[in-house]
């Protein structure tokens, strides 16, 4: 490991001793992809922390098996009011405490809203350095890469400190609020390297997606790119960690804001007080339009309708997706449903099962 970190050192410093041109870029390109390869390598070599069986007594915690209908991770520094926040939200347990670094392990809790079951985890204060394994950062965001949304969160003290824990997620391979670059890269036994672009590159070239490529081992292939990408976004499409997550801002004990404070920061963040219950119903329903979240009722013959069990779905899911978490008679012969609601252009209009309902759609199957 220590070899690796060596060899990422010195690539660095020779980027930061190479003037960057365009005679130049596709040097620095290389040495780029090569630093992001060797990271891959590191982490891999260091595990990610969160696999439990094999981990020492005191970091087992950090084992937690995702359950209902969506996962939520808050993350942030020590002592911003986390527990505090799972305890009003969940049926959570977390130990609060006016002192860094209460949470020493995964808090997991449930919150009931709409009918979703949505799991919460509290997980220990995030610092600088956690990327590289600091303050336990490493297990930490082991949690945070399997997260359906991340809350990031500080107080009104620690708002400067948002950036920094963009950064460190970033350079751990979280992608906050960004689209999987619309890249197909498919290994071939034979051939050598072959990029298809499909849209006007203005950022990269050819030569340098064939470059990294190699970088990143790959000697036969076919890389087909379908827009604008940047060097980043090509070396995130080779890398093995990247992840990409919804993400909302927010910042506790706004009880303590100036109203002039509260308006100039309502754009930005949301601003809730944990302790007293402050702007939780918002954060709530942010949470539910985040996560994609959408209800189903089924109407049948014989029950009617029972708006108190809603199926939880998620944006862009289909009928197909009801009938995989149902059981029916004669399921299998299913072709079509009548829906009601928001979806529907007059009630009981038919429809196949590629049909993507809307929240609080009736759905009956023919």
């Amino acid at each position: 490991m220590e070899d690796i970190e060596e060899r990422i050192k010195k690539i660095e410093e020779e980027i930061r001793k190479t003037p960057y041109h365009k005679g130049t870029e596709h040097y620095v390109g290389l040495l780029r992809a090569r630093i992001a390869r060797l990271k891959d390598e590191l982490q891999i070599k260091k595990g990610s922390g969160g696999g439990g069986g094999g981990l020492p007594a005191d970091r087992r915690g950090f084992a937690v098996r995702k359950t209902g209908d969506a996962t939520v991770v808050l993350v942030g520094p020590p002592s911003v009011g986390k527990s505090t926040l799972i305890n009003q939200l969940s049926s959570a347990a977390s130990r609060v405490g006016s002192y860094d670094f209460t949470t020493t392990q995964v808090i997991p809790g449930m919150m009931e809203y709409k009918g979703a079951k949505i799991q919460i985890l509290d997980v220990p204060g995030l610092i600088s350095g956690a990327a590289q394994g600091k303050g336990r950062g490493r297990e930490v965001i082991s949690v945070a890469r399997v997260a359906d949304l991340l809350i990031l969160m500080v107080d009104i003290n620690t708002r400067h400190l948002l950036y920094r824990l963009k950064e460190e997620l970033y350079q751990a391979g979280i992608r906050l609020e960004e689209a999987k670059p619309n890249v197909l890269v498919s290994q071939k036994d034979t051939g050598g390297i072959k990029v298809v672009v499909t849209a006007r590159l203005t950022r990269i070239s050819p030569e340098i997606i064939a470059g990294v490529a190699k970088e990143f081992k790959l000697r036969n292939g076919e890389i087909i790119v379908r827009e604008d990408i940047s060097l980043d976004q090509l070396i995130d499409c080779f890398s093995a960690n990247r992840v990409y997550l919804p993400y909302l801002m927010v910042a506790n004990k706004a009880d303590q804001l100036s109203l002039k404070e509260a308006e100039e920061t309502k754009d930005r963040l949301l601003c809730i007080s944990a302790q007293k219950g402050i702007g939780l119903e918002e954060l709530k329903e942010k949470i539910w339009t985040k996560l994609g979240l959408l209800r189903v009722y089924l109407k049948s013959k014989d029950k009617g309708i029972d708006f108190s069990s809603p199926l939880i779905l998620r944006e862009g899911d289909t009928l197909n997706t009801i009938l995989e978490k149902i059981t029916l008679p004669s399921q299998e012969l299913i072709k079509s449903a009548k829906i009601y609601g928001p979806g529907a252009k007059f009630p009981g209009q038919e429809v196949n099962l590629n049909f993507k309902p809307k929240d609080e759609e009736v759905v009956s199957f023919v």
